[in-house]
């Protein structure tokens, strides 16, 4: 004969909340932090835009895309990627997060980024441009909604040419869409470049456990900077 007891509602209560992946889990928000990497890393947004789609260029910015020495790559020169490209380009990125801030930790010149949670861009922000910018986040859900400001005009958004101005203001979204991928948008709202805000998305993988970042120094290629040579376009660009 079996005898069975009343199991208490708190307990069933935790023991549920247990069972419940951290992004259901209500009042708290998703924990991100791991190993990511693009599932399609790209280094030409242009070309990975959905058919139809085009880069809203302005006058001004289409002929510096037009006109881009590819050789002047920044990111070729030892400089930070910068924000966006950090994350839509081709290397890893270690994700450390708390209650007041989610770090980025990037492969791709051993380079960092941080997000304050619910903070302000700072008054004289736009006296001291960075190249991974300035950025504030907050949780809307199980999104995490980043705005980035003063980034330094010297970074490109992806490796093929695409520039921008020191107006550049970029609003990013991570929200989980499982226990391995996080969807990632980023809006691009520059009005030197682009006539209009336009956004790029792309998800991302959680990496396989053991994986790790390896270490990327980008001054151990100095001897092969004098070999680069000017580089135009060789193709039309509409």
């Amino acid at each position: 004969m079996t005898t069975r007891f009343p199991i208490p509602a708190r307990w069933l209560c935790a023991a549920l909340l247990t069972t419940i992946p951290m992004a259901a889990q209500p009042g708290k928000p998703p924990d991100l932090s791991g190993l990511w990497d693009g599932a399609r890393p790209t280094g030409d947004l242009a070309r990975a835009l959905p058919a139809g789609q085009k880069i809203p260029f302005t006058p001004y910015g289409l002929e510096k895309y037009k006109n881009v020495d590819l050789a002047t790559n920044p990111n070729g020169q030892c400089l930070p990627p910068g924000p966006s490209r950090s994350i839509t380009g081709p290397s890893p990125f270690q994700i450390v997060q708390n209650k007041d801030t989610v770090a980025f930790l990037f492969e791709n010149h051993f380079d960092y980024r941080i997000i304050y949670i619910d903070g302000q861009h700072p008054a004289d922000i736009n006296d001291y441009p960075a190249f991974m910018g300035h950025s504030i986040g907050k949780w809307e859900g199980d999104t995490l909604v980043v705005d980035t400001v003063s980034i330094n005009d010297r970074t490109w958004l992806d490796s093929n040419g695409l520039q921008h101005s020191d107006k550049l203001h970029l609003t990013e979204r991570f929200r989980p869409t499982g226990p391995d991928t996080i969807h990632y948008a980023v809006t691009f709202d520059d009005p030197v470049f682009f006539t209009k805000p336009w956004t790029f998305d792309l998800d991302l993988k959680r990496q396989k456990k053991g994986d790790r970042i390896m270490e990327y120094v980008c001054e151990e290629n100095e001897k092969d900077f004098k070999t680069l040579k000017p580089t135009t376009r060789k193709v039309e660009v509409q």
